[in-house]
């Protein structure tokens, strides 16, 4: 298991853990390459075998509320998807931290997540890693439109 930054040529190996139609994933493949190529988006993975098992977003620019995201302090973490086959193992954890990681050694020291209310798995998970300040709703978009809690979590913080 390599975890690691894509680039944008890696981009389309992220299809097979895309939950919508082809047509959606057309949408979605290039609105998140557009926004790779003006750096407002880093993504990271989990690749086993050359098949990307598991991924994670982090968005330096808010979309739909305003405190995701803060240039070169806060970043939202997004997109967080481990294959089915993947998932109970803790990949998804080490993903996160492999994430953050990376974000602070370029100086971002906030992180932000979203995750539905009725996800007390996804809650329970988020918290142990520091996620643990709620500072806001909000509703999806066309990609996942539930509604969920964002949380914060501070550099430094368990």
């Amino acid at each position: 298991m390599e975890f690691k930054k894509i680039e944008i040529e890696e981009f389309y190996k992220l299809k097979r853990l895309f939950p919508g139609n082809e047509e959606l994933w057309e949408k979605y493949r290039n609105m998140q390459v557009e926004k790779l190529e003006k750096k407002e988006i880093d993504i990271f993975v989990i690749e086993n075998n050359e098949n990307i098992v598991g991924e994670i977003t982090a968005n330096y620019k808010s979309n739909k509320l305003e405190n995701e995201a803060k240039s070169g302090i806060r970043a939202y973490l997004e997109a967080f998807r481990i294959d089915k086959d993947y998932r109970n193992q803790g990949l998804g954890q080490e993903l996160i931290n492999y994430c953050i990681e990376y974000l602070e050694n370029i100086g971002y020291t906030e992180f932000t997540i979203g995750v539905e209310d009725e996800n007390e798995i996804a809650k329970h998970i988020y918290s142990k890693l520091g996620f643990t300040k709620r500072i806001a709703k909000g509703h999806g978009d066309e990609f996942d439109n539930s509604e969920y809690t964002l949380y914060l979590k501070e550099k430094n913080k368990s």
